[in-house]
């Protein structure tokens, strides 16, 4: 935790990153905003509620929930009763509205909810901390602006949101004044002071579950064409170990992310696109959906934790290649994730030594959504067919207790099996 100003952040001009940055107005509202949700939860039954928010998205171990949907239906979606969160905020409002000048307006409040889909994040709150422990909780609140304000500074930016603390329990100062709190000086709350303190992040978030990765361009060249007609790696591996490997069904049952790859606080959604033998663009410049152009599965959701811990993730997908056929010759795996307003151009390839032949090839992925790469490898299909069968180690390891190996693809990773059709 450090306090900072904005100041400090240094010079930012929006237009840099194409994008609508939130007014002074907008983020003093949001902040007030969540200041009062923190003294929403000082009544034990909303606190309760807001715990229960954690499976109302399918997502049992974390808090991601549109509290338009709260406001606007007045029923907790997972007991179907009045919501506890919403009659303590009316109440709440209430009495603030007698002792405080009208400095809150609860109606106010709650249309600024509805207005901009405000929703509450709370990414470790719920795994990591008992509710009969939490006396304290520490609200924050996030902006596309500032976000993107610090992505434009460091590329690498892992994330930070402003905050206040709010205490909620029987101390002596759960009687703090909210003009009091919301004049005291921020700090930054990211993933390590989330991890050790009860977090909640409230903010207008976009919806990564809407972006497509198919918006995207892709072309293959080779870069050393004699090579690769002299060499023909097919031919090297259509037997090992005396197993034919004509026509191979490749799966991958399971990945992990090493980390988190999306900046605090949002959730990261993964995705995975995966070519082999040639593309065929399409109108547009797109690749043309075939056999050999597959996108396994989009819009993946890792919860922060997840990554944080390394959890091993169940792939969505029963496969990610039905027919790796004998004139296929490699795979190209593209991994991405969704980052605030990002444009990238990327250029990788494959280059493997077969049998002491050297193949090489070259891929071009150029996102024009909001989806940033992650990772593009290529796999030669002797390299990848002999390193299973043989059970040979990548340099990290195998995947459980198993003899499969695990590869590494950035931040990512995952591991392969390959059945004969």
């Amino acid at each position: 935790m450090y306090s900072c100003t904005d100041a400090e952040l240094g010079n930012f001009d929006a237009k840099d990153v194409n994008l609508n940055v939130p007014s002074n107005e907008y983020e003093e509202k949001l902040k007030v905003l969540s200041v009062f949700f923190g003294e929403v939860l000082k009544d034990k039954n909303a606190l309760e509620e807001l715990y229960s928010l954690a499976g109302a998205g399918g997502e049992a171990d974390d808090i991601d929930y549109n509290l338009k949907n709260l406001f606007e239906d007045g029923i907790n979606p997972s007991s179907r009763k009045a919501s506890a969160i919403v009659t303590a905020f009316n109440n709440s409002a209430k009495n603030l509205r007698t002792t405080s000048e009208n400095y809150i307006n609860g109606e106010e409040l709650i249309q600024f909810i509805i207005d901009n889909e405000i929703s509450v994040l709370a990414p470790y709150l719920v795994e990591d901390f008992k509710l009969s422990d939490v006396d304290e909780i520490t609200v924050s609140w996030w902006t596309e602006a500032f976000e993107a304000q610090n992505i434009a500074l460091d590329e690498d930016w892992k994330g930070a949101t402003k905050a206040l603390k709010v205490p909620i329990g029987n101390s002596s100062d759960s009687n703090q004044a909210l003009e009091e709190i919301l004049t005291g000086e921020y700090f930054l709350a990211d993933d390590e002071w989330a991890q050790n303190n009860p977090t909640i992040v409230l903010g207008a978030f976009q919806n990564d579950e809407n972006v497509n990765l198919l918006d995207i361009e892709k072309t293959v060249q080779n870069l050393d064409a004699n090579a690769r007609v002299t060499s023909n790696p097919v031919a090297l591996c259509n037997v090992v170990n005396g197993k034919t490997t004509q026509n191979l069904t490749v799966r991958m049952p399971a990945f992990r992310l090493e980390e988190n790859i999306r900046a605090w606080p949002n959730a990261n959604y993964i995705f995975l696109c995966v070519a082999h033998g040639n593309f065929t663009v399409g109108s547009g410049g797109l690749p043309a959906l075939s056999a050999t152009v597959n996108a396994p599965f989009q819009c993946h959701r890792v919860s922060r934790r997840e990554a944080a811990i390394g959890r091993w993730q169940v792939t969505p997908a029963s496969f990610i290649i039905s027919s790796w056929q004998a004139d296929s010759d490699n795979m190209h795996i593209v991994w991405g994730c969704t980052r605030t307003s990002s444009t990238v151009d990327y250029t990788g390839g494959l280059k493997a030594s077969v049998d002491g032949v050297e193949v090489s090839e070259n891929v071009k992925v150029a996102y024009k959504t909001a989806v940033e790469l992650e990772s593009a490898l290529g796999f030669d299909k002797c390299f990848t067919i002999k390193n299973n069968v043989n059970e040979i180690d990548q340099g990290i390891g195998y995947y459980g207790g198993t003899r499969y190996p695990v590869y590494q693809f950035n931040r990512i990773r995952a591991y392969f099996t390959l059945e004969e059709n």
